[in-house]
């Protein structure tokens, strides 16, 4: 498993946490919820939203294998600051907020590790803030689509990079702030121009560079 958090912190999951299984549409939390429980993701893909008021859902970002989820109430005790929905079955080792505080005290660099978990939080979220501030649909796509590269993708032989996870053009949407038609039309003018293909719901990166350079085109 490739782990996103630090050894310490993924130690103590593995070695204390109840492996439990989520199938595929399942609600793993809801915001607002009072359950306290942390998560390492072992196998499978968790999206992780919010919703307004008037019940337009946003995309805040998807975790996968070696991701933890669940962590700020975990510490805090408070309610669930966003909802957990498992896009694909999810497998997961879980910790109780009272194991979590426990092995915590008795682990400082396990506690070290879980700060450094929330700092990365913290500035995916301050990133996504400032992108939709301060860039056009068209840039923060490009980003996404390389970012998801990054994190899901799978080189190929030609060197071209193929996103192992599918995701639909609307979830696409949801995590930029754009149409799933917005989403479309960017896509189907970056498939004429070859920077993408499609297969499916499935994309393939064909020229990174190009993604890149669009990546960095300010409004």
């Amino acid at each position: 498993m490739n782990s996103k958090v630090g050894p310490s912190l993924l130690a103590l999951l593995d070695q204390h946490g109840r492996i439990t299984a989520f199938e595929r549409g399942t609600t793993i939390y809801a915001s607002g919820a009072d359950d306290t429980n942390m998560m390492l993701i072992v196998e499978g893909r968790v999206e992780i939203s919010r919703s307004s008021v008037d019940g337009r859902r946003s995309i805040l970002t998807h975790l996968g294998p070696g991701d933890v989820l669940g962590e700020l109430a975990a510490l805090d005790g408070g309610p669930r600051s966003a909802d957990a929905f498992a896009v694909t079955p999810v497998r997961g080792r879980v910790l109780t907020r009272g194991c979590v505080l426990r092995l915590l005290r008795q682990t400082p660099d396990a506690a070290l590790d879980t700060i450094s978990v929330l700092c990365g939080r913290l500035r995916e979220t301050s990133g996504m803030y400032t992108a939709h501030m301060l860039t056009d649909g068209q840039t923060r796509l490009a980003r996404l689509l390389l970012r998801l590269a990054e994190k899901w993708g799978d080189a190929l032989p030609d060197g071209r990079l193929q996103l192992a996870e599918r995701f639909s053009q609307s979830e696409l949407g949801d995590l930029v702030g754009l149409t799933r038609e917005s989403v479309n039309r960017n896509m189907r003018d970056w498939e004429q121009a070859g920077v993408i293909e499609r297969r499916g719901q499935g994309t393939i990166l064909c020229d990174p560079v190009s993604l890149a350079q669009a990546a960095e085109m300010a409004e």
